[in-house]
């Protein structure tokens, strides 16, 4: 009995701690960005900027978790050095946020689109950035590497997250950043869909026991050439063999999002079995 009751109370100081954090969150998304958000959910009712914050919400607690889950060093010190990484974790997912504005949703200005034009399309595509960093900066800090270690790691990981998105426009047959900006949610959903799923594999890459820098890195170097291979084959293979009648590029750009979803999902699968199996 007092066994189940030590672990309860623990659960709840982690419980706990973890309203905290997302309090902390709010208050720093709040102080970071150049509007009023609860003026604009609450006036305006806008469902672009809160479908972004609750990726932004989402990221925070994908961060939280991954750090919760190292080893354990007495409830006192877990306490503090959860709300250490936590805190890390947000200004590196606040910095994730203008890079990704800057190269990863660069062919317009993202609070022009969320804000002025309620774009429900940036707003998904967004929310999915910040999902990707998130599985990138967690699995940095999960890591049993150094400060350091995560760090590089960290911005590796965004790097390539940029490099695929860049290779996902090149590989489409229809631009993008333009569809986003036309609120294409079909294109939004593919898209996303896609960031996310390049977040898992590198999640895999970037997380677990630090060795070595060199057998750290060959492993990222492996895990990214899996994801950049695999990924675009998947993507063929839905437009070939799964939905064959169906031209995919055409589908998307028409605005056919039930094919976007069949084609995201199947990408998000792929990728958490590469998590499993490898």
């Amino acid at each position: 009995m007092d066994i189940y009751l030590d672990n309860y109370l623990v659960n709840s100081a982690y419980l706990g701690l973890f309203i905290i954090v997302l309090l902390a969150a709010k208050w720093v998304y709040n102080l970071t960005t150049p509007y009023d958000t609860v003026k604009q959910l609450s006036e305006h009712r806008n469902t672009s900027l809160a479908i972004s914050i609750s990726g932004y919400l989402f990221a925070v607690s994908i961060i939280y978790f991954c750090v919760l889950a190292g080893p354990s060093q007495g409830l006192l010190n877990d306490l503090i050095n959860v709300s250490i990484y936590s805190a890390l974790g947000m200004a590196l997912l606040v910095l994730s946020r203008w890079i990704n504005d800057k190269f990863l949703l660069h062919a317009f200005c993202n609070t022009e689109q969320l804000i002025d034009k309620q774009n429900l399309a940036t707003g998904i595509a967004q929310a999915a950035s910040y999902l990707s960093s998130s599985l990138l900066i967690g699995g940095a800090l999960a890591g049993e590497g150094s400060w350091l270690s995560a760090v590089v790691f960290y911005l590796l990981g965004q790097a390539l997250l940029i490099l695929f998105a860049r290779l996902y426009d090149y590989l489409t047959q229809f631009d993008v950043q333009e569809q986003l900006q036309e609120q294409n949610l079909a294109a939004a959903v593919s898209f996303s869909a896609t960031l996310i799923a390049v977040g898992v594999i590198l999640f895999h890459a970037i997380s677990g026991q630090f060795i070595s820098w060199q057998q750290s890195l060959t492993l990222f170097a492996i895990d990214s050439a899996i994801a950049f291979l695999v990924l675009p084959f998947m993507r063929l293979l839905v437009d070939k063999v799964l939905l064959p009648n169906i031209v995919l590029d055409t589908a998307i750009a028409e605005r056919n999002i039930a094919v976007a979803l069949i084609e995201g999902s199947l990408a998000i699968c792929v990728a958490l079995a590469i998590l499993v199996a490898l």
